[in-house]
């Protein structure tokens, strides 16, 4: 009885406060796309939050708490009702009602909704004593906006809410509202919530679920007032074309790593498109206008469109050719995948070539604003630095109100770009409507149109910019629109307009005065390091010829500009000075429907196990972070100081790319301060002692350019080379963003020759316009160039650093000319573009890089490196071999346009005819006679083995260029004669004659090179024979040499059999380091032979060498064929020969004996395990030392 008695008295309880409502507001993530309606149209926008009214007006502010217990009981009881659970709020159609002076526009919910919402408005009305009051009239809406009694403007408001995404939520709850007076210090009067009840009776003063839902909203007499700081901006979202799904997606997850700056040369177009004034706008200058948008004078990084409509915005996101050219865009399709329509009537629309983001800075007036983009990717290459583009469409008139309005937004610009992007280099791009025209400024000042002080501001804008540091692009290039010399009444401040009515009849329909006008305009800031590089004109009437020119002819009122702009140096010697002749230029290649899914490209791939997986991915990187853990722990000197020696180990090859495979290697680089020879020591020492972190030697090659670490994980191989660059080591970060004329590369030609990968790598991440694409379509060649049997640079064919540096060049100049590109048409293009490049005339180097090589008579195929020195990396290739790689271009391009085609049967090069058919049948089927090697290895060595086959190997292309050129007609590894070849009896005679003749010399050649065949455990014989008798042969799958593997061409790399013995010990290469000036103190003068350190001799007996031969020999857990043994020649001094040779019998004519052997010394890595004269043992550990 007494909490009946408790009970509100509802009989006479007034529902006419308008202080006061119930009412269901939307959860916070679906207030954006409303409110960026509402903040233009609503009059009630930053009083009253996004909602749906339930009882308004409500209860007087002074029994709001009864009311609130009393609702909380009626809800309560009402949750046990089936009716009234699961209420689902679903938007649906715009509509509208009618009101004094105009009409409301609001969005209605689907029928259910309504409903559900009408039975729990009339509970709660019972509740508090006015049953079945306006039950009927009840039309739950969520206001848009208002608009004036005009049909036009009305359905204008209906297309845009009828666009919006569809906002759904299950309501959980009610909300009271109150007006609070003076919100905020300021005398306007604000509905904040005040209590909040969920469907089930329960009070939400205190939940943390209510403040998370309305987080940022005043929460009155919930103790949740939230006071954050307001940003001047509004982040908003961008957009990117998917070509796989077809349609525009909002980019709303970071990318997994950041975008470096790539370019610091980029231009801006903007281009004011006219709007239309009705609903459905008429589209007969649509085309006009993309033909003018992507014409060659307007295409660039930035295009800025001003006054673009939801119905023309649709038709540019659905033209492929600005899905190519633009993929990035700053709205999306309105009314489509959940796009919101566009808020304005004209509206600021960015396109980019590159991924961006942005945000929205709302100026004072009503439907004006800056969109201020951050483009990732262009800017200060130094600083790393984004450029910042500001796109603009400022108020129009030219009174002083208009005057003051568009002085105090290019005053909002430069305060946001000087407080928040100070740094950035920055661009002011758009339609200014600021009047130049001195003859019309001065009628206006005549007709009182604008007042004197008036009249300072505009003669003072250019002023306003210039102190903030910004130039006008056309003022400081000077370009005049071409054809404006028809007319020739062009006044002072006429010049270089963009809004011309005396040429443009559409101009001349919007112009008050006649007169030319410079509207638009693009500012660059000059901060001493950026410079305005070109400007030109575009949607000029370039195409017409004669005076009497239709008005449909004319694609907008203004002209376009576009303005080119470089930060800094540029890191390439000429931007423009591209090599390739127009015939070699790439041409846009159509791919068939069935080849252009991505999914069936990535489904190809990994079912020939090309992509690494997670589990590649996570072990190689913790084997790299491993090896720099071990070589670059800091050096103590004696006194247990570090010795700042700076080293840094950097992934290259196609590792440091992202287009390696499970099976690739691992290329590293170590750049430091100390010498080569010290460096390997102090790897080799360091490698040894962390040996139990898994990275083991494999062995020590010398190579042309220097010495080599082959490196060993589990199956992972490391190649470990050595670059000594001080100054390069302590700035490796900045590398990739100096310019190569910078006296940071004043280095040694070993030392730039090192250091050219890395700066390669870097150069293609930059100018590369989606890795992503490009990886995957590396990874497509790559799979194809195996399958097709061109894939071996040591035999004069593809390798991973020929396809890249011809995927890069091909990838720029596709994406210069045309915009981006998938990877099924990236792949099918290289295939078109390489099977017709004129290889004889032409090289293939990267777009924008200036090279003085010459190629001599010997290189067929040039492929040139970026940085100095320059290299052919194609060096190897032979004419005949080039032949077979262009065929097999070719035949590619057939796989593709066989019909039904698909990518498994391209990257496996198989025809859909033979689909059972690999390359090795396929070669084996191919020609009528091959040259048949064999081999036979009976030694104990596999490390021997290995060896014999690699070099073995790398003589083949000496064998075919002897071919090529003492027999006509022999084409690649299968003999085929030539179309041009003269087939008579006694040129055939004469042919096999000369074939056999080669032949036999080859295999003369090969018995003569003692350093790799030794016959005592080998036998090489070459023939000749017809494909019947080849027999059934495969391919061997077998790993010859087993751990130790052998992956290059010997001709290039030689066991390093000169270098002198590393040093032993730590101390010694603290010695070392001393004397190349590392380490504090005076280093002394010494020989450069002299010994590193002088170890003391121990008294213990030494074992002999017998003793060691017999062990190397016959301890299955050492290889044999790793061991050299030098001897003491008595005429040649001391000399070395492998241990698998050295023999014990005194009746062999190569006896030598035992006593003249001075040392035993590891392949590998060069190192001496037994050694006479220093009594040194690490087989035994006998003598004066052990194991190290």
């Amino acid at each position: 009885m007494a909490d009946q008695e408790e009970l509100p008295k509802t009989r006479n309880l007034s529902l006419l406060s308008f202080q006061t409502a119930l009412c269901i507001v939307p959860p916070r993530r679906l207030w954006k796309d409303i409110d960026r309606l509402r903040s233009l149209y609503d009059q009630a926008y930053g009083r009253w939050p996004p909602h749906i009214n339930l009882i308004y007006p409500f209860v007087p502010t002074d029994r709001l708490l009864d009311i609130s217990r009393l609702i909380q009981e009626k809800l309560n009881s009402l949750s046990r009702s089936p009716e009234h659970q699961n209420i689902s709020i679903q938007s649906g159609p715009a509509g509208y009602f009618r009101n004094r002076g105009g009409n409301t526009v609001h969005l209605t919910l689907n029928d259910r909704a309504a409903d559900q919402l009408r039975h729990l408005r009339a509970s709660v009305l019972d509740a508090l004593g006015h049953h079945g009051k306006e039950e009927r009239d009840y039309c739950p809406h969520l206001t848009i906006g208002q608009t004036k009694a005009d049909v036009d403007l009305r359905d204008f408001l209906l297309d845009k809410a009828n666009m919006l995404p569809a906002a759904q939520w299950d309501l959980d709850h009610l909300v009271i509202l109150h007006r609070e007076k003076g919100f905020g210090g300021s005398s306007v009067s604000k509905m904040v919530i005040w209590d909040a009840i969920d469907l089930s009776g329960n009070n939400m003063s205190t939940s943390e679920e209510l403040t998370r839902l309305y987080s940022g909203m005043s929460l009155h007499g919930l103790d949740a007032e939230v006071n954050e700081p307001r940003s001047s901006t509004e982040q908003m979202t961008t957009y990117e074309y998917s070509p796989g799904d077809h349609s525009w997606c909002p980019i709303t997850e970071p990318l997994l790593e950041p975008i470096n700056v790539r370019s610091n040369n980029f231009t801006v177009s903007t281009y004011n498109v006219l709007a239309e004034f009705t609903s459905s706008p008429p589209r007969d200058r649509y085309e006009a206008l993309a033909h003018n948008i992507l014409s060659s004078n307007a295409v660039a990084d930035v295009l800025v469109l001003q006054e673009v409509c939801d119905n023309f915005l649709l038709f540019l996101l659905s033209h492929k050719d600005i899905q190519r050219r633009y993929p990035f865009v700053s709205h999306g399709p309105p009314g489509q995948g959940g796009s919101p329509p566009l808020p304005s009537l004209r509206n600021i629309v960015v396109f980019s070539q590159w991924r961006f983001t942005w945000a929205w800075l709302p100026f004072d007036e009503r439907h004006k604003g800056a969109a201020v983009v951050k483009i990732d990717g262009i800017g200060d290459l130094k600083s790393s630095l984004p450029v910042v583009v500001a796109a603009v469409h400022l108020t129009s008139g030219l009174n002083d109100a208009a005057v003051d309005s568009k002085l105090s937004q290019i005053n909002s610009i430069i305060h946001l770009l000087d407080d928040d992007y100070h740094s950035n280099p920055s661009v002011i791009a758009g339609d200014f409507n600021f009047a130049t025209s001195q003859e019309v400024i001065d009628e206006a000042l005549r007709l009182k149109m604008i007042s004197p002080v008036g009249l300072e501001k505009v003669l003072g804008f250019d002023c306003l910019l210039s102190k903030a540091h910004f130039m006008d692009g056309w003022v400081v290039a000077g370009e005049e629109p071409e054809g404006a010399g028809i007319h020739s009444r062009v006044g002072e401040g006429e010049q270089g307009a963009t809004f011309d009515p005396i040429l443009n009849p559409l101009a001349a329909q919007n112009s008050v005065n006649g007169r030319p006008q410079r509207y638009d305009r693009i500012f660059v800031r000059q901060t001493g390091k950026t410079s305005v590089t070109d400007f030109n004109f575009f949607g000029l009437r370039h195409a017409l010829k004669g005076e009497n020119q239709q008005l449909s002819e004319f694609a907008s009122d203004h002209w376009g500009i576009r303005a080119g702009a470089q930060i800094g140096d540029s890191l390439i010697e000429s931007k423009a000075s591209e090599l390739v002749s127009q015939e070699t230029l790439p041409q846009l290649t159509s791919v068939p429907d069935t080849l252009s899914s991505l999914d069936e490209v990535v489904s190809s791939l990994e079912d020939s196990s090309i992509p690494p997986g997670e589990e590649d991915f996570k072990s190689r990187k913790t084997v790299v972070a491993t090896l720099s853990q071990i070589l670059t722990e800091p050096i103590h000197d004696s006194s247990g100081r570090d010795i700042k020696t700076p080293l840094v180990l950097i992934p290259v090859g196609s590792y440091g790319l992202g287009t390696w495979g499970p099976r690739s290697d691992v290329d590293c680089l170590c750049i430091g301060a100390i010498s080569s020879t010290t460096f390997f020591a102090l790897a080799i020492q360091r490698l040894r002692r962390a040996s139990a972190l898994g990275i083991r030697i494999v062995r020590k090659v010398k190579a042309a350019t220097g010495i080599m670490l082959e490196l060993q994980s589990g199956h992972i191989k490391l190649d470990l080379q050595y670059c000594p660059a001080a100054n390069i080591a302590e700035r490796w970060r900045e590398v990739s963003r100096i310019p190569s004329h910078d006296p940071i590369f004043d280095l040694s030609l070993h030392s730039l020759s090192k250091l050219q990968p890395y700066r390669d790598q870097e150069y293609i991440k930059r100018m590369v316009p989606d890795m992503y694409v490009f990886r995957l379509a590396h990874r497509c060649i790559t799979q194809w160039a195996k399958s097709s049997g061109v894939y071996s640079s040591k035999f004069g064919l593809l390798g991973g650093i020929h396809i890249t540096m011809m995927l890069c060049r091909l990838h720029q100049l596709i994406h210069e000319k045309f915009g981006r590109v998938t990877v099924p048409e990236l792949v099918a293009m290289f295939f078109h573009h390489y099977a017709h490049f004129d290889w004889k005339n032409n090289m293939v180097v990267s777009p924008g890089v200036q090279t003085r090589y010459r190629r001599s008579l010997r290189e067929p195929m040039v492929i040139l490196t970026v940085h100095v020195p320059t290299i052919n990396v194609a060096r190897a290739v032979t004419t005949p071999s080039l032949r077979t790689i262009v065929s097999a271009f070719k035949r590619a391009e057939e796989l593709m346009g066989e019909d039904g085609a698909k990518w498994s049967n391209i990257l496996n090069d198989i025809s859909i005819s033979h689909i059972n058919q690999t390359g090795a049948e396929k070669f084996l089927a191919a020609y009528k006679s091959y040259i048949k090697v064999n081999v036979q290895y009976w030694g104990p060595s596999p490390t021997q083995a290995s060896s014999l086959i690699g070099w073995l190997e790398s003589r083949f292309f000496r064998l075919l260029n002897d071919l090529d050129r003492q027999v006509l007609g022999i084409h690649g590894l299968g003999l085929e004669r030539m179309s041009d070849a003269v087939n008579t009896a006694a040129n055939k005679e004469e042919t096999i004659r000369t074939l056999h003749t080669a032949i036999d010399q080859f295999t003369a050649s090969l018995n003569e090179e003692d350093r790799y065949f030794d016959s005592s455990v080998c036998w090489i014989d070459a023939t000749l024979v017809k494909q019947a008798e080849l027999g059934e042969l495969k391919l061997d799958s077998r790993n010859w040499g087993g751990q130790a593997g052998l992956d290059h061409m010997v001709s290039d790399f030689s066991e390093d059999d000169d270098e002198g013995d590393d040093p032993d010990d730590e101390q010694e290469v603290k010695n070392a380091l001393q004397e190349e000036g590392h380490l504090g103190g005076r280093s002394k003068p010494h020989s450069k032979n002299a010994p590193l350190s002088s170890n003391p001799v121990s008294a213990n007996k030494l074992r002999p060498a017998a003793d060691v031969i017999s062990r190397l020999r016959w301890d299955p857990k050492i290889d044999f064929g790793d061991y050299l043994v030098g001897y003491e020649d008595r005429f040649l001094g001391v000399k070395e020969m492998p241990l698998s040779r050295w023999k014990s019998e005194q009746t062999d004519e190569e006896f030598i004996p035992q006593h003249r052997i001075v040392y035993f010394k590891r392949k590998s890595d060069g190192r001496r395990v037994w050694d006479r004269k220093t009594r040194k043992d690490e087989i035994f550990g006998s003598g004066a030392g052990g194991y190290d």
